[in-house]
């Protein structure tokens, strides 16, 4: 798997302890399909069995199994102040 990390990304990852969670989050609606989203958590996952581990530049990735090895994730720092979080991207 390939990881495109920005620098702010980097570095705000870093001050919350170097450990991130990528994982699919589905919502599941009566009238209308599915959606699946990836969603990005500061930390180690509880049930490590489900995740694979990457170590990038310092940091530890947990991206859930779910998650095709063979992508590329964009993970960029987005919002201000308390409201900082990563966004992620599979291309």
């Amino acid at each position: 798997m390939k990881f495109e990390i920005d620098e702010d990304a980097k570095q705000w990852i870093q001050s919350k302890g170097g450990q991130l969670m990528v994982k699919i989050v589905g919502v599941n609606a009566c009238c209308a399909p599915g959606v699946q989203e990836l969603l990005t958590l500061v930390g180690k996952p509880k049930d490590i069995g489900n995740y694979y581990e990457f170590r990038v530049g310092g940091l530890l990735i947990y991206v859930q199994r779910h998650i095709t090895r063979k992508e590329k994730l964009i993970l960029k720092l987005s919002g201000f102040g308390f409201f900082k979080a990563i966004s992620v991207k599979i291309v």
